[in-house]
């Protein structure tokens, strides 16, 4: 227990759980797990779990993670129902263009097909902060947090955004965008805060 709580176990008899349970949320989404690292909380009867260099798979388009961390709760692991309370996902730097693309899969919505068409090019990097109720639902206490570098809008012939730079953090309904730098058409625009 003690070679549990402080420096844990790598493993993974669990990935293929972990993949059925993805697998519910959506059944065209996968997962390429590597060994998981498990460490035990006996007094609050919690298993947290990390892995490293995951890769999302969703019709053949891959979103890359650096990491994702998880807990569970000692008790759902007894019962053989793998219930995750907290989940924390840290994608690598993604070019904009296929982050759009992999988001559309999820939803179709037309605003993410304009950004798709619009966006010529730029990278992002997601942190993904998420709890879950005891159904497995995403709780309204979401954070996202992130930044935008080098990006470039085409606006309808209209003209160019370029070398937009900002970072962001979204909670529901509180945007908060920090940091903004872009240029039109020569002219440079910056702004500390954006709510």
């Amino acid at each position: 227990i003690i070679y549990l709580t402080t420096v844990g176990i790598e493993t993974d008899r669990f990935n293929n759980k972990i993949k059925k349970k993805i697998n519910q949320v959506n059944n065209n989404l996968d997962v390429d797990l590597k060994k998981i690292k498990l460490k035990l909380d006996p007094l609050n009867f919690k298993i947290y779990t990390k892995t490293n260099s995951t890769t999302l798979f969703l019709s053949k388009k891959s979103l890359p993670l650096e990491y994702v961390k998880s807990e569970f709760s000692i008790i759902s692991l007894l019962k053989n129902k793998l219930s995750m309370s907290n989940i924390e996902i840290n994608t690598r730097s993604v070019l904009l263009n296929d982050f759009f693309s992999f988001v559309r899969l999820t939803s179709n919505k037309p605003e993410l097909f304009l950004l798709e068409k619009i966006v010529k090019k730029g990278t992002i990097i997601l942190n993904i902060s998420l709890n879950l109720d005891e159904n497995g639902d995403i709780k309204n206490d979401y954070k996202i947090n992130g930044l935008v570098k080098n990006g470039q809008v085409d606006i309808l012939n209209q003209g160019k955004l370029e070398k937009i730079d900002f970072d962001f953090n979204l909670k529901k309904d509180d945007y908060i965008f920090n940091q903004i730098n872009l240029r039109f058409n020569n002219i440079i625009f910056k702004s500390e805060k954006l709510k």
